[in-house]
């Protein structure tokens, strides 16, 4: 983020290039002065990345702070913020919507690093975040609070691609993101989805966000791809072992509403033994699936008895945008050594 905007003065107080040794003789000058050097010193003073001033401590023009530009940056100090710096592209962002004159206020961090390789500055009014494939883009209001619930840009959703925008239903407003959206409007506050939002005709013209049931909750929908191989040991008190073996892969859209049957699959070996894998999952609002699996072995005079004998259940997290792997394996608890050895693989990316 070495953009930078031109650093124009704006209300100087005083044709001087530094305050520092009056602000004693002027004690209302002296805590915003104050706090402002200190933090250009804490970022290295005129040998750091900020610079050496280009402008005198000024008032801002809505006399309830001051700041002071820097040849990299700027710093902002206001009673209830205390001082923090802004620069680059946020910097730029913060300025074509009004600087402290609008609706953001007064900056109340320094820039952060936010998920990968993107960056956010938080103010009074709302958060500026940027990444370097979506830009500089804030996010304000009820909209920011359910987007930080689900985890903010280190959530499904990603960063922000557009500010928030005037729906046009009801005076509903939206924003967009990398992965999704999260609208709001009278009737239900603020949702995401991961797929759109349309007007609904039948509640009056109110938001209703694609994908979304009654209570408000997001649906989110991820394809997942399993393959599983099932090696079945029959284990034989005379002669030798049997064994048998099976693949089976399957492919679904699954979403966050219900869990769904994923993959059903069975195998026999030796004609006495039998061993059958379900697989239910589930998408979570951070866009994992939740795998939930039961396996069960049956021995006895045929591989179609229902003599159960073993049975193990287990979960898998299969993350966002992720392939994992996973073995288990499953026993005959009642005699014998039969087993089988179950090898899965599971992908999880955008439907």
């Amino acid at each position: 983020m070495d953009s930078t905007a031109t650093l124009a003065p704006r209300i100087k107080i005083a044709q001087v290039n530094d305050l520092t040794n009056i602000a004693a003789r002027f004690p209302l000058l002296s805590a915003p002065v104050q706090a402002i050097n200190a933090k250009h010193q804490a970022l290295g003073g005129d040998g750091g990345w900020l610079g050496k001033a280009t402008i005198a401590h000024t008032l801002t023009p809505n006399k309830k702070g001051w700041y002071r530009h820097y040849q990299n940056g700027s710093i902002y100090w206001s009673q209830a913020t205390g001082a923090h710096e802004v620069h680059g592209l946020i910097r730029n962002k913060w300025a074509a919507m009004g600087w402290e004159n609008s609706f953001l206020g007064f900056p109340t961090s320094d820039e952060l690093q936010g998920g990968g390789a993107g960056r956010l500055s938080a103010f009074q009014g709302g958060v500026i975040y940027w990444s370097p494939t979506t830009g500089a883009h804030e996010v304000h209001g009820l909209i920011l609070e359910k987007y930080k619930q689900l985890g903010a840009d280190k959530s499904y959703l990603g960063y922000p691609v557009s500010d928030e925008l005037d729906l046009g239903v009801n005076n509903g407003r939206i924003s967009n993101f990398e992965h999704g959206q999260i609208a709001w409007s009278p009737a239900i506050g603020a949702a995401a989805s991961a797929t759109t939002y349309q007007p609904a005709a039948s509640s009056g013209g109110l938001i209703k966000p694609q994908g979304v049931g009654g209570d408000g909750a997001p649906q989110i929908r991820r394809r997942l791809v399993c393959a599983a191989h099932m090696y079945l040991t029959d284990h034989e008190t005379f002669g030798s072992n049997e064994h048998g073996s099976a693949d089976k892969q399957n492919e679904a859209v699954l979403t966050s509403d219900l869990p769904q049957d994923v993959l059903t699959m069975q195998k026999g070996a030796g004609g006495e033994m039998r061993v059958e894998l379900k697989l239910i999952g589930q998408v979570k609002l951070s866009g994992d699936i939740l795998i939930q699996g039961s396996a069960l072995l049956y021995e006895g005079t045929s591989e179609t008895t229902n003599d159960l004998d073993g049975d193990l259940d287990f979960t898998v997290l299969v993350p966002r945008d992720g392939v994992i792997s996973r073995t288990v394996t499953v026993t005959n608890e009642d005699e014998g050594g039969d087993s089988g050895v179950i090898s899965m693989t599971f992908s999880n990316f955008a439907a």
